[in-house]
């Protein structure tokens, strides 16, 4: 089972049914307008019950994109090899607003918003490749690029610092705009931020507690739809979240159309995109940061496990938390006016870090990640084997570093699965076994490696095997369901 947070519509590029499998799990942040006059009456995942559409939903209820309505300046902004689109509400402390991904929008956070732009100036944005932004790949979308293009946005805008707020993904372009940029950022506000940690403890082992098991089988039926090329982007988003979806990301239960908003507007990119944050990992790079940080989190947010609260704020110890005690991940769509109002408090409360407070932090996230960000290039290096040499290359290649570095990580969990679902789709089985190997390899205790490789032997007519892995999985993770009823199946019961 895949695990991030993009999805391409089906066909469109060699890999687009390999990405369907890079979202499925933690999908990009979908936004649903909910009235505020009937944010209490509607259901919640604490009183939710299921809802099962009766067949699958190919026509979307139309929906007008929120930007028409937005009473800003709409403009392109030219950052030197692309234009990035960009709107900006009102005037005041400049406030970048990233959003999730990869793969998202900036759409998620209309309306919502809005509300902030009385004390803030509200910048949105669309990351390259995605939404209405250029889809310039340029060398190749990165992690890096992604940052690097923040900071020429600012530098297009004529913005001296300004406040830098991440949501999910966006939380990891965040830090480490922080790190390499800490003179332009007045603070940071970290919402449900991917913890940019390599700890495995910290994924979710399920789909999301709040889904029955009939969901669950339901959601499976549609994956396996989108995998097959059956279901466009949005007509996947769409059908997971009325079958029960919208639990995932969402404290309150959404309104259709604005399910079919989110589904049409919020998750928009070019085939080809692809991000490789998950080689970088921060820890102890904020240990004496003097960048004013605020953590906000939500009680039921399901993306993480109960373990992402707590190490992630160990992480960042000089930062301030706040929680949303009926917030899911959207905090900013489930409690939007404590939300704005708790952002605006904190920002109008800053004070310019030390100048050289954040030379000396410079200089000791130097330190810190000097060593990881050249065990990154390995990394690079071991992708790259893998589709120029072949998987034996890369096995070498992996089996060397881990005897001169055996306490490094080469790869993560998530980039290296997302590899052997695209290998699959091209129906190049025998890597895609090789490659979910090496990643069982290294992550032994992670169910979702052993329920993939298990995937792959089922695919390549091993049913030995694939019953094998797939036992594996689910004694790691009792709660898989999908994967015991494949052990069933396979067991002839």
């Amino acid at each position: 089972m895949n695990n991030l947070c993009q999805i391409p519509t089906p066909n469109e590029h060699p890999k687009a049914n390999a990405l369907f499998r890079f979202a499925l799990l933690a999908a990009v942040t979908v936004l649903m307008f909910i009235p505020a006059c009937d944010r209490d009456t509607r259901e919640t995942v604490l009183n939710t019950k299921p809802h099962l559409e009766d067949s699958i939903v190919y026509h979307l209820p139309s929906a007008p994109r929120l930007c028409d309505a937005l009473n800003a300046e709409k403009k392109y902004v030219d950052i030197g090899d692309c234009r990035l689109y960009c709107e900006i509400e009102s005037n005041g402390i400049p406030l970048v607003l990233i959003n999730g991904g990869p793969g998202g929008t900036h759409h998620c956070f209309h309306p919502w918003l809005t509300a902030a732009s009385k004390d803030f100036m509200v910048i949105y944005y669309d990351q390259r490749g995605c939404g209405l932004s250029d889809y310039k790949p340029g060398e190749g979308y990165s992690f890096e690029q992604t940052v690097d293009d923040l900071e020429n946005l600012r530098k297009a805008l004529n913005i001296n610092r300004w406040i830098v707020l991440g949501h999910s993904y966006g939380g990891a372009i965040a830090q480490y705009y922080t790190i390499k940029y800490p003179q332009h950022v007045i603070g940071q506000i970290l919402v449900g931020a991917v913890p940019m940690l390599n700890k495995p403890e910290i994924n979710t082992k399920s789909l999301t507690p709040f889904l029955n098991e009939q969901e669950t089988m339901k959601f499976s039926k549609i994956r396996a739809l989108g995998i097959a090329g059956k279901l466009t982007l949005p007509q996947f988003y769409f059908n997971k979240d009325i079958n029960g979806g919208w639990k995932r990301e969402n404290f309150r239960m959404p309104d259709r159309n604005r399910l079919a908003q989110a589904a049409i507007y919020d998750i928009v990119f070019d085939p080809a995109y692809s991000s490789d944050f998950d080689q970088y990992y921060f820890e102890n790079a904020f240990d004496n940061c003097p960048i004013p940080t605020l953590i906000c989190e939500g009680k039921y947010d399901s993306v993480w496990s109960d373990k992402k609260v707590s190490l992630f704020r160990k992480n960042h110890p000089n930062a301030q938390f706040k929680a949303f005690k009926k917030s899911s991940h959207n905090i900013y769509s489930d409690e939007p006016e404590l939300f704005v109002e708790t952002i605006t408090r904190w920002g109008k409360s800053l004070k310019t870090a030390d100048t050289e407070k954040i030379s000396a932090w410079q200089n000791q996230t130097s330190e810190v990640l000097g060593k990881r960000l050249s065990f990154i290039s390995d990394g690079k290096m071991f992708f790259r084997l893998i589709k120029t040499d072949g998987i034996a290359a890369a096995k070498k290649f992996y089996d060397n570093f881990k005897k001169n570095n055996p306490d490094m990580v080469l790869f993560s969990e998530n980039a290296l699965n997302v590899l052997g679902y695209q290998y699959m789709a091209e129906n190049k089985i025998d890597v895609a076994i090789g490659i979910f190997e090496l990643n069982v390899k290294e992550y032994p205790q992670s169910w979702n490696v052993w329920d993939s490789l298990g995937e792959a032997w089922l695919k390549k007519g091993d049913r030995r095997k694939a019953r094998m892995y797939y036992q594996k999985s689910v004694d790691l993770n009792p709660g898989n369901a999908a994967g015991k009823n494949i052990v069933e199946e396979l067991s002839g019961k």
